[in-house]
């Protein structure tokens, strides 16, 4: 039977390979600690402690579905009043350009 690879003794590992591995060590223990973090806040809790994080998600969804709502019944507008400028024969094209001539 041949046998499994050692590592290598300390003192043969190149130092610059030395510093990488410890950076990778320190790297990878932040990353677990980032993924306990994460599974924690994704985990029910049920010490009733603040809202749970479905509530916040479903609250920032509907946040944003209204701000939505709102910038198309805005940009609507806008479509409307530069509509009828121009039916009315607007003569300084004042509406012409909704944002001063400055690109959205």
């Amino acid at each position: 039977m041949s046998e499994a690879p050692r590592a290598a003794p300390p003192a043969a590992i190149d130092p610059a390979a030395a510093e990488d591995l410890t950076v990778i060590r320190e790297q990878t223990r932040e990353i677990l600690e980032l993924v306990r973090n994460l599974v924690g806040l994704l985990l029910p809790k049920d010490d009733g402690e603040g809202p749970k994080l479905e509530d916040l998600i479903a609250a920032l969804i509907a946040q944003q579905r209204d701000i939505l709502v709102a910038t198309r019944q805005i940009q609507s507008d806008i479509q409307a009043l530069v509509s009828r400028s121009r039916e009315s024969g607007s003569e300084d094209g004042a509406l012409d350009h909704v944002n001063g001539g400055i690109r959205a």
